[in-house]
């Protein structure tokens, strides 16, 4: 046995082995880095492992049958042991020990920062995150009445893989733009800035559901993984969970990556409740029938009374019908008590889920149409700390900011939406209005293009304007447009645009009928100042004969007009500062900064130019 030992110490078996096992370890380790992500097929890693098990033993048998000689390789039995090498051979073959082991390390500790391994790599070395964008699902139902029931998968699973890290997952908003569109994924994945796409598709008969779901690498429109999922519509819950468990591992195995999801019970409310909520859901993000909408969530609530999504929900309706009823005058007292009923329902959410994301974003919008400013500011503020914050809170705080003085820090919120949710309509709507406010028209025009998903009037009536006042629509053009577009606006709106473009290819802007306006915002307040700035006329008069009455106004939307260019007389108007004060600017300036607008010239004065 002795003899045994030493001679496989003598022929370096030992080394050989130690040094196979080495270098077979670091081959291993460059493939399984490289393989996903030069698209290799899956089975390339497991086919180096298998090989380099296979081949140990075969390199242990050959260094012990022939030894390495100044004449080349011999059988070992034909090598005198005074002649033999095998001292120096050791020698070199613990250099290749040591040198693959250095490899090892110096790969794994530098692998990540090489562009050609990896390819989401940034310029400066910062891994970006996967983008993904998960489509609304398709309604092969034969009723074709259930397209409520696969937005609300296709949601739930986008929901599952925002808790992802390194996942960045496109919102809901821009992702669900495209339904409807026959176009290419492709198209739609340039569209929304995303690498890979979840598609798939909901047929719903009786009780029984069938789930179709297929996640998409862009980059050579590649099917990564793909299963259909046939189960009773009450275990929805867990094919959502498993799906989106599903789509992690897969882009894991794909891409090499640690995909960790972050823990979340499975909810298991009644199916019933549930459908209701997301028909009811499906209204309030359309803007359709709102009081039906909180009919159906209310009933929900009645078969699940902790539902916090519903709930929250429910808040995000009443808010926007006390919104609605605001805009008028007549509407003011049912406003503030509808606004108090959102800011209830959000409560409930929020004590039954802490934090609730939708629960803490509608208390800042409540807030906000409150006048309470600084409350608003925390409360928005809180709910764009979370992971992934939906656009509503977004657009909220941009226009908290506009209401408060500060544009610039409403567009830079907005710009920052949008490159997580690129074609989200309202943000995109907002941002132009800001843009505008700003003066700047060029780019309102210049950007028309990125929201070519988006049919939206207003949006297209700022992009028509600028290119009215850049020259490149003309005044027949524009009001070819109108007529066109009128059945989609309201009357008096209608007659106001019809008057636009006469006005400014006459450069009458500046002489544009004051008692027009006036008598538009009799009946709606936020409206007629976008015309009156595509005009470049002075609101001053317009604004102060609605400011007289927005102390006891339940929104507040009409101090973002304070802050224009053209409102500068009304801003130097007597009673005006008296107003801010009333308002609580000042307050909430001290605390958050002061606009270009404002400043402050002592402990209790300031001044606006």
């Amino acid at each position: 046995m002795t003899n045994y030992f030493y001679e496989l110490k003598r022929r370096n078996v030992l080394r050989v082995g130690a040094a196979y096992a080495v270098v077979g370890w670091f081959v291993i380790e460059v493939v399984d880095t490289i393989a996903p992500r030069m698209a290799m097929p899956e089975w390339v890693p497991g086919f180096f492992i298998i090989a380099v098990l296979i081949g140990f033993p075969v390199v242990l048998l050959i260094a012990w049958a022939f030894e390495m000689t100044p004449e080349g390789l011999k059988r070992t039995a034909e090598v005198d042991i005074e002649d033999s090498i095998t001292a120096t051979t050791g020698q070199k073959i613990n250099f290749v020990i040591i040198a693959a082991l250095a490899g090892v390390v110096l790969f794994q500790q530098f692998a990540p920062s090489l562009s050609v391994l990896a390819p989401f790599s940034s310029g400066a070395g910062d891994t970006k995150p996967i983008t993904i964008a998960v489509l609304p699902f398709s309604d092969l139902s034969a009723g074709g009445d259930q397209e409520y029931l696969g937005d609300g998968v296709a949601e739930e699973i986008l929901n599952v893989l925002a808790g992802i890290d390194g996942l960045k997952v496109i919102s809901r908003t821009s992702a669900f733009a495209f339904k409807g569109q026959s176009l290419p994924i492709p198209e739609i994945a340039a569209a929304l800035g995303s690498s890979h796409v979840v598609e798939g598709s909901v047929r719903k008969q009786g009780s029984r559901v069938r789930i179709t779901a297929q996640l998409i690498e862009v980059a050579g429109d590649t099917h990564l993984w793909s299963e259909t999922y046939d189960s009773d519509v009450a275990d929805i819950f867990r094919l959502q969970d498993e799906i989106a468990s599903k789509i992690s591992a897969a882009l894991s195995t794909r891409l090499g990556l640690a995909l960790t999801a972050v823990e979340r019970e499975t909810p298991e409310w009644d199916i019933a409740a549930y459908e209701l909520y997301l028909r009811a859901r499906q209204l309030v993000l359309a803007r359709i029938d709102t009081p039906g909408a909180i009919r159906l969530l209310e009933t929900a609530l009645e078969l699940e009374p902790e539902f916090a999504d519903a709930w929250a929900e429910k808040a995000a309706a009443l808010a926007l019908a006390a919104y609605d009823l605001s805009r008028y005058e007549a509407g003011y007292a049912e406003a503030f008590a509808t606004y108090d009923e959102a800011w209830s329902a959000a409560s409930h959410a929020i004590e039954l889920d802490a934090g609730h994301p939708l629960g803490v974003a509608v208390q800042g919008l409540v807030r906000m149409n409150q006048g309470r400013f600084i409350e608003a500011r925390v409360l928005l503020d809180r709910a764009l700390s979370q992971k992934n914050p939906s656009d509503n809170a977004v657009l909220w705080m941009a226009i908290l900011h506009s209401q408060t003085g500060d544009y610039q820090r409403a567009l830079a919120t907005l710009e920052d939406g949008l490159r997580a949710s690129p074609t989200a309509p309202n943000l995109l709507r907002w941002r132009d209005r800001i843009l505008a406010y700003l003066g700047r028209w060029q780019q309102v025009w210049d950007q028309r293009e990125a929201a070519a998903v988006v049919e939206m009037v207003s949006t297209e009536r700022l992009r028509q304007i600028a290119g009215l006042k850049d020259g490149a629509v003309s005044a027949a053009e524009f009001e070819a447009w109108v007529a066109a577009t009128d059945d989609a606006i309201s009357e008096r709106e209608a007659d106001l645009v019809g008057l636009l473009a006469p006005a400014v290819s006459q450069g009458a802007g500046a002489s544009f009928g004051r008692q027009e306006l006036q008598d538009a915002m009799a009946d709606d307040y936020e409206m007629s100042p976008d015309l009156v700035l595509a005009l470049g006329a002075d609101i001053s008069e317009v604004l102060a004969l609605k400011a007289e009455r927005l102390l006891d106004a339940p929104n507040q939307n009409l101090s973002t007009y304070f802050w224009m260019d053209i409102s500068s007389n009304f801003r130097a108007l007597p009673g005006t500062q008296r107003l801010f004060s009333a308002m609580g600017f000042p307050a909430y300036w001290d605390l958050y900064g002061w606009p270009e607008t404002c400043r402050r010239t002592g402990v209790d004065s300031f001044v606006c130019d």
